[in-house]
């Protein structure tokens, strides 16, 4: 599994941080190493899609999520999440005081591009 992609959409770089089906005994893991490397980002750079489409959360899923939105904060200029089941929703809604203000839920990946291409 690739945990990140560099993208160009529409003349701006975005971070795929992809999750997807990611079963929970290794969710964790994933989760620590993208923070890792979107922290290592300039301050404010990082538009980021994180994809948990088919993504299993273990126990602890909520501080975990938190955990990954303080790692990246600083480094996010905006943020999007893609493929909520939910339960994921629910646990969304849960963390959503602890993410970084942009973050924004959407259905699909070309929306979420789209949006974040918007960001200068």
């Amino acid at each position: 599994m690739e945990d990140r992609i560099r993208l160009e959409h529409k003349g701006r770089s975005i971070l795929l941080a992809d999750l997807s089906g990611v079963g929970a005994e290794r969710y964790v893991e994933a989760l620590r190493r993208t923070a890792a490397t979107i922290a290592r980002e300039p301050a404010g750079s990082v538009r980021l899609i994180t994809y948990v489409k088919g993504a299993r959360f273990g126990v602890g899923a909520a501080e975990h999520v938190k955990a990954y939105s303080a790692t990246i904060r600083p480094a996010l200029k905006a943020g999007a999440v893609v493929g909520l089941s939910p339960l994921h929703r629910i646990i969304f809604v849960a963390v959503k005081p602890f993410l970084h203000s942009t973050v924004t839920v959407f259905d699909g990946l070309e929306q979420a591009k789209d949006w974040l291409a918007t960001f200068e």
